[in-house]
């Protein structure tokens, strides 16, 4: 009797089938056959075959055993046996609204689980995000706070400080409901785009105020002082915002990562400062004109008083040193213009020589490890390997909460979250708040990685299996060598990873390709197969049936279904011989063994092929720790200049350095376009080419300060520190833009040259530091970097710090001495154009032959 019989046996057995109805003059009834099993013993008793008057059943040639399928993948949460259940959200739901629903049902499924058994969290995306969420959101409140300090610093007056600090409550509420409109999220992105916004928000507001204020200071009316001082800068408020604005349109159609991480929060930052606008030219005038009130100077003799004094007094000496070191630039131009291009010089080399990177790397809390072990290692190996990898976590990371492991085979869906087979696994380490530990995560990893080497025929790497299969998760550098012959490629492979993996900063190195997994291939004899009236078909369905086993039919129990499967005892199919040994029926009814039709011997599985663009292709797959990224690329791409390639082959960089690559050539086409579209507002302001050239000397003034700023923090070039560089231009030249604005209404009014120049410079120092200073604080809390996300914006606020800071200084000075310059070659060259004009008229007219 063949296992193929056995088979059809519980099939035919296992039967519930409709057989029509019958009915008499007043009922109708269906007839069924009910012929499905209902107890073990009548799988037992199957009846299979008879032999004479024998009659074999099911019990005397096999076991029935009500027991489970072979285990393939083992799951434990902190070494304990677990059961793991992946809840994915839909791609246009909340994260956070689906977590918060999801685990607000854990403790309602858990009371109804049998006594002994827990759940446990293993990863919840939204508490990283619920984390950062909070730390911007503390973050902005103490930019507020920080720029109400500067507000009452500069005005001494505690009205007009919350007259311009209420412009940001009510910009931001108005900039949520727009958002809301917009269909934007409140998120990481659109929050950190309103903590970014803080101080810029209160900039337009502070130009107004210092304006009404100043006429107030000088005797006029609360209405005619409010009308008037809103006029004076409206123009001039109105660019600087639109230049603002302007340098943001780039960024938008930036592709790639980089243009999907900021379009939420450019659009935000639009929205808010638009907002801003409006509110400076409309509700600051208004609180001004009712509420901002001049007291008569009889009383001051408290602490608060002498203190308000002495500020006044400092920003006073302040303004007239300012007047004194501006004369001697204007009398100094060249002096000025020449040591700012060298500044701009040295600059531009300190940032050619710092490094480089994609994105700031975010502690999230979470580690995860690929560990795999020489295919063909069986489960149980495998079990005792993880446990050792266990050990040395638990003991080794005071840091953690949890562990969670699972190694194996997975199956369905898992199979893209986990490992493949027996000898791959997949460790997740979720560890304590960002607070609560004193290692970052990184330090964490860089310890583990060491001690991981101590074990023997173990692979462990930082790598989130699932992630890089279902989305595409690469390494730092991916070094993809594309060729027809897969022998060839892997040969490059190895002589490229053995050039590689000595580089500074190189942790990790690895082909992808992987060793062959040890089998038994039967090789069929087709002649004899054919001679004894067989097949191949039924000869691989016994051989499948007897080691792997057929679900013949099901069991139903109540409400639960369970798989019978047929198959040999584990004890007859453990090696070689158990194979060549497995009976099959021939056609006469006779019985041979495998090997009589088939050889089994020892091989190895065929290799995986990848391809990408339909192109066969290998990758060297390097990961690095300690080292920026730009440095390493530019190492390897030295070392793959050493390596022949031949010529049918071609090599290329990817993965995460690739995409660096990309956004900085595309961020840096957007900071020219941002530059042209400045250029292009303030011209259409001011209705001049003239003064917009001006102004844009405060661009390369602000990268001198950048550079500066990065070098002194240690922070490397990316496209965080990029984006802040971007948003530079539209900030920097708002104080260019207010100083030159005034600067004209001067020389409108009749003032000389230098006078105006002297006399806009000491007038407008008061709002430009203000304004300066009110952005320069509120980007400090996120220039820290401290909490969750906090390094991914510190690149950003301490380029924008670095930047405004240096540019204000400079500002001051440096943009006085360039109109100096410029008007006075602009007036030469008018001159030239005047006396050239009448000599022209004058030949023009003289007769002929005269």
């Amino acid at each position: 009797m063949t296992i193929d019989q056995l088979i059809a046996a519980l099939q035919a057995n296992n039967l519930q089938l409709p057989s029509g109805w019958i009915d008499n003059e007043l009922q109708e009834f269906t007839l069924r056959t009910a012929g499905e099993y209902t107890t073990l013993e009548q799988i037992e008793n199957t009846s299979v075959k008879i032999e004479g008057d024998a009659r074999i059943h099911v019990k005397d040639v096999a076991q029935v055993v009500d027991g489970f399928a072979e285990q393939r993948q083992k799951v434990w949460s902190n070494n304990k046996p677990a059961v793991m259940l992946v809840i994915m959200k839909q791609s246009d739901a909340n994260t956070v609204t689906v977590c918060r629903d999801v685990l607000g049902q854990i403790d309602r499924i858990e009371s109804e689980l049998p006594r002994g058994v827990t759940m446990e969290t293993v990863i919840d995306f939204s508490m990283f995000i619920n984390r950062s969420m909070s730390n911007l959101g503390n973050t902005a409140l103490q930019a507020i706070a920080l720029t109400l300090l500067v507000l009452l610093f500069f005005l001494r007056n505690i009205r007009s400080a919350l007259i311009v600090a209420v412009s940001i409550p009510v910009s931001m509420i108005v900039t949520f409901a727009v958002m809301n409109q917009a269909g934007l999220t409140l998120n990481i992105i659109s929050m950190a785009g309103l903590a970014l916004a803080v101080g810029l928000l209160v900039d337009n507001s502070i130009v107004v105020l210092e304006s009404i204020f100043r006429l107030r200071e000088e005797g006029k009316k609360p209405r005619d002082a409010a009308d008037s001082g809103t006029r004076e800068v409206a123009m001039a408020i109105t660019a600087s915002t639109l230049t603002t604005l302007a340098v943001f349109v780039p960024v938008l159609f930036v592709p790639g990562l980089a243009g999907e991480l900021f379009n939420d929060m450019v659009v935000t930052i639009v929205f808010s400062l638009t907002v801003s606008l409006l509110v400076a030219l409309t509700l600051v005038p208004l609180l001004t004109s009712r509420f901002l009130v001049f007291q008569q100077k009889a009383k001051k003799t408290g602490l608060l008083a002498k203190l308000a004094d002495s500020v006044g007094h400092f920003l006073n000496n302040l303004q007239k040193n300012y007047a004194k070191v501006l004369e001697w630039a204007l009398h100094h131009y060249w002096i000025i213009i020449s040591g700012t291009i060298i500044l701009f010089i040295i600059s531009v080399i300190m940032v050619a020589m710092l490094g480089g990177e994609f994105m700031p790397e975010n502690d999230m809390g979470f580690i995860a490890i690929a560990v795999d072990r020489t295919p063909g290692t069986s489960l149980d190996a495998m079990d005792k390997s993880m446990f050792q990898l266990n050990q040395i976590i638990m003991d080794q990371v005071p840091e953690l909460e949890l562990v969670y492991t699972n190694f194996g085979q997975g199956e369905g869906i898992m199979a893209f979250f986990s490992s493949r087979g027996s000898s791959e696994g997949d460790v997740t380490i979720r560890l304590k708040s960002l607070t609560e530990r004193e290692r970052s995560m990184f330090e964490i990893q860089d310890d583990l990685r060491e001690r991981f080497k101590q074990l023997p025929d173990i692979t462990a790497r930082f790598e989130d299996r699932g992630n890089a299969a279902m989305f595409g998760g690469g390494s730092d550098i991916m070094i993809e060598i594309f060729g027809h012959d897969i022998e060839v490629a892997e040969a490059l492979a190895h002589t490229i990873l053995e050039k590689v993996k000595y580089i500074e900063g190189v942790s990790e190195v690895q082909t992808s390709f992987k060793e062959s997994a040890p089998e038994l291939r039967i090789e069929l004899d087709r002649q004899r197969i054919a001679d004894l009236g067989l097949s191949t078909a039924q000869i691989g369905q016994v051989v499948s049936s007897s080691v792997l086993g057929t679900v013949s039919t099901r069991f139903r129990e109540g409400g639960d279904e369970y798989d019978i499967r047929v198959q040999l005892q584990e004890s007859a199919r453990n090696n070689k011989t158990d194979i060549e040994n497995i009976m099959i029926m021939t056609p006469t009814r006779n019985q041979i063994p495998l090997r009589a039709v088939a050889n089994v011997v020892y091989s190895k599985a065929p290799k995986e092929i990848k391809r990408e663009d339909q192109e066969r292709m290998v990758s060297v797959n390097i990961n690095i720790s300690g080292r920026d990224l730009s440095s390493v690329t530019g190492d390897v791409v030295k070392a793959l200049r050493q390596v022949p390639v031949p010529n049918d082959f071609r090599v290329e960089i990817g993965g995460t350095a690739e995409e660096q690559q990309e956004s900085f050539m595309y961020l840096g086409l957007a900071f020219l376009v941002a530059i042209l579209l400045t250029y292009m507002v303030m011209a259409s302001q001011f209705e001049s080419f003239l003064y917009p050239f001006i102004i844009m000397f405060t661009i390369p003034l602000s990268f001198i300060g950048v550079a500066f700023a990065l070098v002194l923090t240690g922070t490397d070039l990316s496209v965080m520190s990029l984006i802040g560089m971007v948003m530079l231009v539209g900030i920097v030249v708002n104080n260019g833009i207010v100083l030159v604005d005034y600067i004209n209404q001067l020389r409108q009014r009749g003032y000389s040259l230098m006078d105006a120049i002297i006399q806009g410079g000491q007038i407008r120092m008061r709002p430009v530091l203000m304004t300066a200073m009110t952005t320069i604080l509120a980007m400090f809390p996120l220039a820290l970097g401290v909490g969750e996300s906090g390094e991914s914006w510190a690149p950003m606020a301490r380029a924008v710090m670095g930047g405004l800071t240096v540019a204000t200084v400079l500002t001051l000075i440096v943009v006085p001495a360039v109109y100096l310059v410029i008007d006075k070659i602009a007036a030469w060259a008018r001159t030239k154009i005047k006396r050239k004009e009448p000599a022209e008229t004058e030949q023009g007219l003289r007769p002929e032959g005269a």
